[in-house]
């Protein structure tokens, strides 16, 4: 349950350590570093509302990369992917599916292009969920002019069922590949391809998927089965865990005409030539 929107607001210095990070040369390498350790240290038991991508968000900042970047510097954070966004994902009547939600600043970031359409995000993760969850509440804009799906669920496989996914410390590094000596939970799994029918989708525009090192498990059963008209006309995957694949992501979606528009160390974007 998220508590009051007062009780989360950053204080006098940690506002002005935010805005000096977001807004000046200041917030880049050790000097951002220096100042996201301050913002801890004032608020040692609660996470920060700040704005972000022309709304509010709710973020931790610490335990969890993609939070602490979005809160100390939200223009820095996935450049090259928030490009590629606003190049393949439609304003009006677009269908984006993220696999892997976190807390939902890749969603918040996308749904701040979308005037219309339809928008899924799965977590499997209890209390990532719950974060997703409230970034959406606080942004009740977004569900007034979109068609949300908000789903505490994995991905993946040929049925429904459950999955055990592994659980460490770092928030937003559970996954399916389970490692020794990490805690584990178990979590509600299904198809991909159910899921979008579930969600009434005809097409999908653009799909973000980062499941640390699964994305075999959901892509394969994914295409194996699904019709034409639902492959993904855009991707942006995690491809830093490809060493734990089972089978070569890389290679299906090539097979499946897909191009390799851009590729680095963490992540690979491509497009569906027709």
């Amino acid at each position: 349950m998220s508590y009051s929107t007062r009780a989360y607001k950053p204080g006098l210095l940690s506002r002005a350590l935010i805005t000096l990070s977001r807004h000046t040369i200041f917030g880049r390498g050790g000097m951002r570093k220096v100042m996201a350790k301050t913002v801890r240290a004032l608020n040692p038991d609660r996470p920060l509302e700040v704005s972000l991508y022309g709304g509010t968000a709710r973020l931790h900042h610490t335990g969890n990369n993609s939070e602490v970047k979005a809160l100390m510097s939200p223009h820095r954070y996935a450049r090259e992917e928030y490009a590629f966004c606003r190049q393949y994902m439609p304003r009006t009547n677009g269908v984006f599916l993220d696999i892997g939600g976190n807390a939902g600043v890749f969603s918040l970031y996308v749904a701040s292009l979308m005037r219309s359409g339809t928008l899924i995000a799965a977590e499997p993760q209890p209390a990532m969920y719950e974060r997703l969850s409230t970034n959406f509440s606080l942004n009740p804009e977004l569900g007034a002019r979109l068609d949300l799906h908000l789903l505490q669920t994995a991905v993946g496989g040929s049925v429904p069922g459950t999955l055990t996914i592994s659980t460490p410390d770092s928030a937003g590094q559970a996954s399916a590949r389970l490692a020794e000596g990490v805690p584990t939970l178990d979590v509600s799994v299904i198809p991909m391809l159910d899921l979008l029918t579930q969600c009434e989708a005809e097409k999908l525009d653009l799909l973000k998927i980062d499941v640390e090192g699964f994305e075999d498990g959901i892509l394969f059963p994914f295409f194996e089965s699904a019709p034409n008209a639902l492959h993904p006309k855009a991707i942006v995957m995690e491809a830093c865990h490809a060493g734990r694949w089972d089978r070569d992501c890389e290679a299906l979606l090539l097979e499946h005409g897909y191009r390799i528009v851009h590729k680095d160390r963490t992540n690979m974007m491509l497009v569906l030539d027709t």
